[in-house]
């Protein structure tokens, strides 16, 4: 899935060209099982906008070590503590309404499954 990247609205236009840079990177990094180096995007991406939600995001993959979002739900016994993670409430703190609501869209599913919703 293509997915578009967003940075804090007040970020100066040199800054957020390098944000979107190191997120392309990071998330296409994610994909590749390229943890390591993921993380290093992202964290570089924060260097450059300390409130942007996707890099966020992307930590909190990388430290599950997953590919992508959608493998939240492989094991959502194991991933059920996304939400109590400091890369998670960051993302859901710092990202805008549309942000929020796929965010929170994806770990109230992962709530559904834990708890027999789902099923």
């Amino acid at each position: 899935m293509k997915r578009s990247y967003q940075t804090s609205p007040d970020l100066n236009p040199e800054d957020k060209k390098k944000t979107i840079k190191e997120l392309n990177l990071g998330y296409l990094n994610l994909s590749d099982e390229m943890f390591e180096q993921a993380k290093t995007n992202f964290l570089l991406a924060l260097q450059y906008d300390s409130k942007c939600a996707d890099a966020y995001w992307g930590l909190m993959l990388v430290k599950f070590q997953l590919g992508n979002e959608d493998e939240l739900y492989s094991n959502p016994v194991k991933y059920k503590s996304a939400i109590f993670l400091p890369e998670c409430q960051s993302a859901l703190q710092f990202a805008d309404d549309n942000q929020r609501a796929k965010y929170e869209d994806l770990l109230e599913r992962i709530d559904k499954i834990n708890s027999g919703e789902n099923y």
